[in-house]
């Protein structure tokens, strides 16, 4: 199981796959991740065990972020304001990470997560329009044993996220979740 990043019941902002022309002059099909509305200086944790990858683009791309890497899975987590932790450190899942902030290409304070899919270390479905990058929402538990798909908070923008369809290789949906 992975963990969103935030406690609580996360605010989303913009959702996985949302606004493709503005995503477009990075090579996407639409945002390649999941954006958490937070505070700046809020505790940021990992979603899951890994190896760690600090990196800074300064105040270009994705800012200050940290890359958890275990050979199956890659979360990326950027705009941070600080991190805690250190290249080739071992993280595990609900450790914190870092603060959430506004660095690099950010109009604003929050948290951007993305994952992707590994096979022996090689980015799965890059071809997919992202990067490799996927919808992870039905495998995300929230930290209150919910949902992110269904239990989050979306802001009127990122609600539009809710009814989005996405190709098998940009979304994993759980084969266990029955609506209605």
């Amino acid at each position: 199981m992975i963990f969103c990043p935030l406690p609580g019941t996360p605010l989303i902002t913009q959702g996985f796959g949302q606004n493709p022309e503005l995503y477009a002059s990075f090579g996407f099909a639409g945002h390649d991740g999941i954006d958490f509305g937070v505070p700046e200086g809020t505790v940021t944790y990992a979603p899951h065990d890994g190896k760690a990858t600090v990196k800074d683009d300064g105040t270009n791309g994705y800012g200050l972020h940290l890359v958890i890497d275990d050979g199956k899975r890659r979360s990326l987590l950027a705009h941070l304001s600080e991190c805690s932790v250190q290249n080739g450190q071992s993280v595990y899942q609900g450790d914190p990470i870092g603060k959430s902030g506004k660095s690099g290409n950010s109009s604003g304070p929050h948290v951007h997560w993305s994952y992707k899919i590994l096979k022996n270390g090689v980015v799965q479905n890059q071809d997919n329009g992202y990067a490799g990058a996927v919808d992870v929402t039905e495998f995300t538990r929230l930290w209150l044993d919910k949902d992110l798909h269904h239990d989050a908070e979306y802001t009127e923008d990122a609600e539009q996220y809710l009814s989005m369809t996405f190709a098998a290789n940009q979304y994993l949906q759980n084969p266990a979740r029955h609506i209605g």
